[in-house]
């Protein structure tokens, strides 16, 4: 009978863990866009001219970033950028491009965390705050 209520337990709480997952290109806690990147979610948050990717784990935890290298390939208005991102404090990456007039931004952010495989993720559409 035990192992009845165990698995009864179990099942219950299931839904709540489900829950918690954000879904691929749900809005994330920084108001950006969210998408599946390797084993982990990437956020990207384009601010003025500033290019941020905060980086978490299934569990909206935050991933450190220290030694990764990443960058971002932005279309928009018909033109191509590749803006290299910079590990900052965190799960934070910033790079700087030029946003002041690009509407329907499209994005493609490739990264690689240290002792992992190259991941990438796709944005689209994004408007810069």
């Amino acid at each position: 009978m035990p192992t009845r209520r165990l698995i009864l337990a179990a099942l219950c709480l299931a839904p709540g863990v489900a829950l918690a997952h954000l879904p691929a290109g749900a809005r994330g806690p920084n108001g950006g866009q969210v998408q599946d990147i390797g084993s982990y979610h990437a956020e990207l948050v384009l601010r003025g001219n500033d290019i941020l990717v905060f980086v978490f784990d299934h569990n909206e935890r935050p991933v450190p970033v220290a030694g990764a290298t990443a960058q971002a390939i932005l279309l928009a208005n018909g033109r191509q950028a590749t803006v290299p991102l910079t590990p900052m404090e965190g799960n934070l990456l910033r790079g700087t491009g030029d946003l002041s007039e690009a509407r329907g931004v499209r994005a493609v952010v490739t990264l690689s965390l240290p002792g992992q495989r190259t991941a990438q993720a796709r944005f689209t559409p994004l408007d810069p705050a």
